[in-house]
C-alpha cells in the first residue's frame, strides 16, 4: 500500500465551532481523570476509533492525560499512556524546530538557498527554478515543488519502503528526482509539499555534518527530554515487541505496525516518521506554549520566527509558518497542525493567549479519525482554555 505523510487541512474546522463556543463562557473546573475517560469512551463510541488519547498543558506543565480503548480493532489490548503514537505531518514543526537551532549555531540562515548550500550543483541536477529557493520557503511551502513525487505508477515511491538504504542515502536518492525537476507552482505560493521537507532536511544535513535524524535526537529531542521521541523505520519496526500499538487504514482493516506500510518509508522522516508517546508530545506542546527559547535557542526572535506566519492559505483559514498552521481567533492566537500517516491521526493545538495546549492521537487512518481527534480537543479547550 502507498502511504503518504500528509497534512489534514481540516485541522481547522475546529474553529466555527469550538472557538466560538469556548469564548462564550469561562473555562469549566479541571475534570477529574475518570470525567476525562468517560469524555474519551462517548468520543471513541461517536466516532467509531479504537482509540483515543490526549494531553493537556497549562501553566507550564502537563496537567491532564488520558487514554481510551483498544490497540488494535477486535482485541481486548486497552491502549496505554505509554504507547507511543505515529504524528505524520505534525513532525513538520519539529523540523523546523531544528533548522531554528541550526540557525541560531551559524550554520545557515532563514535565507540560505539551495544553490548556497550545493554550489557545484549543476543546472542538470539543480533546476534554474530552484536554485534561488530558501530554507524558509521550503518550510512554509513557498517554494513551488509539489506535494509528493510525480510517480503515476507508483513504482519509484514503493521502492522507498524497501529502505535497503541508511535514511540520509535514501534521501540523497529522493533529492535527485525532487531537485532536477521543474517545480510544479510559482514560488512564493503556498502550495502544501512534503518535498519541500526533504530538501529541507537534507540542507540541514549537509550544513550540520550529521543525518537529520541525529541532528534531531541531540539538539531536539534529548534537551526536552523527550525519552520516547524517534524516528520509525522499517529496521527498528521489525523489533518492536508485544503489546503494540496496531494502526488501522482507511478501510477500518488493522496494520501491524512491524510491516512495510503500517508507517511512511525513513525517507519521509522530516515530513512525518516522528513517533512518541502522548505525554513526551505534550511535552514538546509545552515548549512551544511558554515562548520561552531555552532549552533549544537563546534568542526570543528565533522563537517568534517559528510561529510568524509568512504564506497565506486560505484553504487552511489562516497563514502557513514554519510546520505551524497560524490562525487569529476568537481565543487569541493559534498553532496548530493535523497529521496522518494513512494509518492513524494526530492533532495538536496551543493557545498561547488562553495558556493552552492539547494533543491528540488515534491508531485509525479512517475518514473518522480527524473528527475523533477534533472534537477531543474541542471539549479539552471548553474545559481547559482560559484568559490569561
Amino acid at each position: 500500500m502507498i502511504q503518504r505523510a500528509i497534512l489534514t487541512p481540516a485541522a481547522a474546522s475546529v474553529l466555527a465551532v469550538c472557538l466560538l463556543q469556548c469564548c462564550a463562557v469561562a473555562a469549566e473546573p479541571a475534570p477529574a481523570d475518570n470525567e476525562l475517560k468517560a469524555m474519551l469512551a462517548e468520543v471513541c463510541r461517536k466516532h467509531n476509533v479504537p482509540s483515543l488519547s490526549i494531553a493537556v498543558v497549562r501553566s507550564g506543565e502537563v496537567v491532564a492525560t488520558a487514554c481510551r480503548g483498544v490497540s488494535k480493532r477486535g482485541g481486548d489490548e486497552k491502549v496505554e499512556l505509554s504507547d507511543r503514537h505515529p504524528l505524520g505531518s505534525c513532525t513538520k514543526s519539529m523540523t523546523a524546530t531544528l533548522a531554528a537551532v541550526l540557525v541560531e549555531a551559524g550554520k545557515l540562515k532563514w535565507e540560505t538557498t539551495i544553490g548556497e548550500v550545493w554550489p557545484r550543483a549543476s543546472e542538470k541536477h539543480l533546476h534554474a527554478a530552484l536554485r534561488d529557493v530558501t530554507l524558509d520557503e521550503l518550510l512554509s511551502h513557498q517554494s513551488g515543488l509539489a506535494s509528493d513525487l510525480k510517480d503515476p505508477q507508483g513504482k519509484v515511491w514503493r521502492s522507498f519502503f524497501e529502505e535497503k538504504a541508511s535514511p540520509p542515502l535514501e534521501r540523497r536518492r529522493m533529492l535527485e528526482l525532487i531537485l532536477a525537476t521543474k517545480p510544479e507552482h510559482k514560488r512564493g505560493e503556498h502550495h502544501y509539499s512534503n518535498l519541500g521537507y526533504v530538501v529541507a532536511a537534507a540542507m540541514l544535513e549537509t550544513r550540520g555534518g550529521d543525518s537529520f535524524e541525529n541532528l534531531m535526537r541531540k539538539l531536539v529531542f534529548q534537551p526536552l527530554k523527550l525519552n520516547t521521541a524517534d524516528f520509525r523505520t522499517l529496521a527498528t519496526a521489525k523489533k518492536l515487541k508485544e503489546p503494540l500499538l496496531w494502526g488501522h487504514r482507511a478501510d477500518g482493516s488493522a496494520i501491524d505496525p512491524r510491516t512495510a506500510g503500517a508507517e511512511n518509508p525513513s525517507v519521509y522522516a522530516p515530513c512525518g516518521t516522528v513517533n512518541l508517546s502522548i505525554a513526551d508530545y505534550a511535552r514538546y506542546a509545552q515548549w512551544h506554549l511558554t515562548s520561552a527559547p531555552a532549552p533549544l535557542l537563546t534568542a526570543q526572535s528565533t522563537v517568534d520566527h517559528l510561529h510568524a506566519g509568512q504564506a497565506d492559505a486560505p484553504s487552511l483559514g489562516g497563514k502557513y509558518g514554519c510546520g505551524w498552521i497560524v490562525l487569529d481567533t476568537p481565543l487569541g492566537r493559534a498553532w496548530t497542525h493535523g497529521g496522518s500517516n494513512t494509518n492513524a491521526h494526530a492533532l495538536i493545538w496551543i493557545l498561547p493567549d488562553r495558556d493552552f495546549a492539547a494533543v491528540a492521537c488515534t491508531n485509525t487512518g479512517e475518514a473518522s479519525g480527524f473528527p475523533a481527534c477534533d472534537e477531543a480537543i474541542q471539549e479539552l479547550m471548553k474545559r481547559y482554555a482560559r484568559k490569561k
